[in-house]
């Protein structure tokens, strides 16, 4: 009986599911990848679907030449961008596709948030506690759709609270917790310098907040902080980071979901998801007298 459990077990043919990660600089280091994967496990070992991941720099990938080439039976594509060819030889051959994020092009189906809504909320947050000069370190290049809705909605949040909007308070990070460092050194050195930031992703909060310290000023006393992810790290820092919650589980669920709905159907209508995220309000912050 154990050896023929054995031959029907070695008999199962596994689905290969490629997870394409855009910006491939941060595949480990950022949290919300690990995040995303770990969303994803459940529903894969559930179906006896198998996950291979492959990392792609920003408009040099052929998706579908790489499917091919691993064998791959769907695609998972994360941290989308404008304008990526990538996506025309998957569209061309309905090629079983799910984005975790945003496209222009609505026979892609996609699982994301309201990057531009989450972002006025933070703003609104921030003035409502009495700050009128809000920054931002953006947490990427203005190519991905995620990092332009976040500066987007930043601005018009500005707007709507009678805030101007002022160049020498946005300032470019690229993911990483040193480009926050970095970023937030710059914002430092300006004479009449913010009262708060507004950090594009945790990462970048993480390299600003350490910055702010190593500056000798305090948080929130001096400098007020908001993340954008809350990952598990956020809760930890000193002091715990308010930062809006993104739900990368559900993402991850979402998208396999849709997938297998695609694999098992090719003419599964595309699916637009959003889903609600919301501001975890910790003490990074504070109302100004």
């Amino acid at each position: 009986m154990p050896n023929e459990v054995a031959r029907e077990l070695a008999m199962i043919k596994y689905k290969d599911i490629g997870f394409f990660i855009c910006n491939s600089q941060s595949m480990f280091s950022g949290i919300f990848i690990r995040r995303i994967i770990e969303g994803m496990s459940p529903a894969l070992n559930k179906n006896r679907f198998q996950l291979i991941l492959q990392p792609v720099k920003i408009g040099e990938a052929d998706y579908l030449q790489l499917a091919r080439k691993n064998k791959i039976d769907g695609i998972i594509l994360v941290n989308t961008y404008y304008r990526d060819k990538g996506l025309l030889g998957l569209i061309a051959e309905d090629f079983p596709l799910v984005v975790i994020g945003k496209m222009e092009n609505k026979n892609i189906a996609q699982v994301d948030i309201d990057n531009f809504s989450a972002a006025g909320e933070v703003v609104n947050y921030l003035a409502n506690l009495g700050h009128k000069k809000i920054s931002m370190i953006i947490h990427g290049p203005l190519a991905y759709y995620a990092v332009k809705n976040r500066l987007e909605g930043y601005k018009k949040a500005l707007i709507e609270n009678e805030i101007p909007v002022r160049e020498d308070y946005i300032v470019q990070g690229n993911f990483s917790e040193e480009s926050g460092y970095m970023a937030m050194q710059k914002l430092l050195s300006l004479k009449d310098k913010p009262t708060a930031v507004f950090a594009g992703n945790d990462l970048i909060a993480y390299g600003a907040i350490q910055a702010i310290k190593d500056a000798g000023f305090s948080i929130p006393k001096d400098m007020s902080i908001i993340g954008f992810d809350d990952d598990l790290f956020s809760r930890y820092q000193q002091p715990p980071l308010t930062t809006m919650n993104l739900p990368a589980a559900g993402l991850a669920e979402k998208a396999v979901t849709l997938l297998i709905e695609q694999m098992k159907n090719k003419n599964q209508p595309k699916s637009q998801i959003i889903l609600p995220t919301h501001l975890s309000i910790r003490y990074s912050c504070r109302k100004l007298s």
